[in-house]
């Protein structure tokens, strides 16, 4: 190292962001640096794909050689774009804090259409490069058009505005970390559970000269441990797969109190229908060893779900890609009850289902109501909601509902609401607020369909009701068999009844595919 720490860096905006970033966390230490431009060979080539060139060096060539040559002391890659393994004579030696790894979903506002699954119009025009992407958002939505896109993120922005394609996706770290104005878009920041990002996207790497202990030194107090530690489990699920992006691969590794919670979605190429896992691990050597297992498992031959599914479903899909026999059936009919609301007692209408929106609306002027807010739980009932033309002003995300709770009464505050409901409701969604606020009405009931239901390999549950129906009708889980329930109430139906499950951490179809491979063993 020399007197002082030389940071290697691409030209663009974001990069210079990273390099000045890493400066700042030098000068709280006292150490002096300065910042050294490197142009890449992913700056001069344009005409390629990212799904071509990502993982190949692309981005870090230049640099990784002029650390080589003793030219820099210091690159600051963003850590998704590196190889998983360092040429010889590098080593990562830290790694920064983790900016929220979501995924940005940008669409002009004359696309938007909220009744459909991501909110925009059906046949858009979807900009990205990236393998991952492209087969995360084709099985979504496969409708849609894919259009490669290239340039820095300003540039792709701006390629948007101009109207070269309807949406288009990126990551939310180089976005927030840039502070651009999204004013003039419709910007959806998408859960990493549900649409998986890249190995360690959000976090930078610090590469520098195995023998420059010196530096390393410097490195190791800023590093953030924690991080590294989820990093070093994405990076390894991605080494399996030859290290490099132009497979579709996404791995997200969330901490909490006992290890890790892991998903992974892949595939050999982009056009096949991705496979989704998920699972639990203390440590990097046990997500590698589950990974590996479930990667490898022969999924279930035939699966049970309790709800009626369309043909162009994604779990419908999903289990042809798979080669899995699937019986779609719902347990349990809905039907509509009378009931009285006076619209002018309430400045909010609050729904937890799609079953509620449909029953309230088929019996309600929507002109009496368009003056009120509406709050939803989920994205199901959101786009119910908005193909009645209404957008929601808050929508409860997550199958934690004592969280949804409190995110709903810091929305309303002392607001009245109404909550249209079945008649069977656990008044899940006015837990948190003020009984005196809040204000019940029963415009649906579920009522049984006790059917005999054949003995299959796996069974999803999607609401407690379908449960009791199930097994009111005398039907039996094998000992042995997969039982997946889409959330906390479901799982606590079947958990009341003796039956061994999984629970899905977030609401959706993707999640119930990933948590259908149990691992040999």
């Amino acid at each position: 190292m020399s007197d002082k720490i030389r940071i290697g860096s691409r030209g663009s905006d974001l990069a210079l962001w990273q390099a000045n970033f890493f400066q700042e966390q030098l000068q709280l230490i006292d150490v002096e640096s300065e910042i050294i431009i490197i142009k890449t060979t992913g700056d001069k080539i344009q005409h390629l794909s990212f799904d071509k060139i990502e993982g190949k060096g692309f981005f870090t060539k230049e640099i990784e050689e002029s650390l080589l040559r003793d030219e820099i002391d210091i690159a600051i890659h963003s850590h998704k774009d590196l190889e998983t393994s360092n040429p010889p004579g590098l080593t990562v030696a830290g790694v920064s804090y983790r900016e929220d790894p979501s995924e940005l979903l940008l669409i002009r506002k004359e696309i938007v259409d909220k009744s459909q699954f991501l909110n925009f119009k059906l046949g858009a025009v979807i900009g990205t490069s990236s393998a991952r992407r492209k087969a995360q958002i084709t099985a979504m939505r496969p409708d849609i058009t894919i259009k490669d896109i290239r340039g820095n993120v300003l540039t792709r922005i701006n390629k948007l505005r101009s109207g070269d394609f309807d949406a288009i996706l990126l990551a939310y770290a180089g976005v927030h970390r840039l502070e651009l104005d999204l004013n003039d878009l419709h910007v959806e920041k998408l859960d990493p559970r549900l649409f998986i990002p890249a190995p360690a996207q959000g976090v930078l790497a610090f590469q520098c000269r195995e023998s420059d202990q010196k530096t390393i030194d410097v490195v190791k107090q800023l590093t953030h441990s924690d991080v590294a530690d989820a990093v070093s489990i994405e990076r390894g699920i991605l080494s399996g797969f030859g290290g490099g992006c132009h497979i579709p691969i996404g791995v997200y590794a969330a901490p909490h109190a006992d290890g890790f919670t892991v998903w992974a979605t892949y595939g050999k190429e982009w056009e096949k229908f991705p496979a989704r896992v998920r699972f639990d691990a203390a440590a990097k050597e046990d997500a590698l060893s589950s990974f590996g297992a479930l990667k490898n498992c022969a999924m279930p031959s035939q699966v049970f779900i309790s709800r009626e599914l369309g043909e162009n479903n994604y779990f419908r899909r999903a289990c042809d890609a798979l080669g899995i026999k699937l019986t779609a059936q719902s347990l349990i009919e809905t039907s509509t009850l009378s009931f009285e609301a006076n619209s002018a007692e309430y400045d909010w209408l609050v729904f937890s289902s799609s079953a509620g929106v449909h029953s309230f609306f088929e019996q309600e002027s929507k002109e009496k109501w368009f003056n009120k807010q509406f709050a939803v739980a989920g994205d199901a009932t959101a786009s119910a909601l908005a193909a009645e033309g209404i957008e929601a002003d808050f929508i409860g995300q997550g199958s934690d509902m004592e969280e949804v709770s409190l995110a709903l009464a810091q929305s309303i505050g002392e607001a009245r609401a109404l909550f249209p409901s079945s008649k069977r409701s656990l008044a899940s969604l006015q837990r948190a607020l003020d009984a005196s606020q809040c204000h019940i009405v029963v415009c649906y009931q579920t009522t049984p369909i006790h059917r005999a239901v054949e003995t299959y390999d796996a069974y999803v549950f999607t609401s407690p009701s379908n449960v009791e129906s199930f097994l009111e009708a005398g039907n039996n889980i094998p000992q042995g068999c997969r039982v997946v329930a889409i959330g906390p109430s479901t799982g606590a139906a079947l958990q009341t009844l003796g039956v061994d499950h999984v629970d899905a951490s977030i609401p959706s179809e993707p999640e119930l595919i990933a948590l259908l491979a149990v691992q040999n063993g």
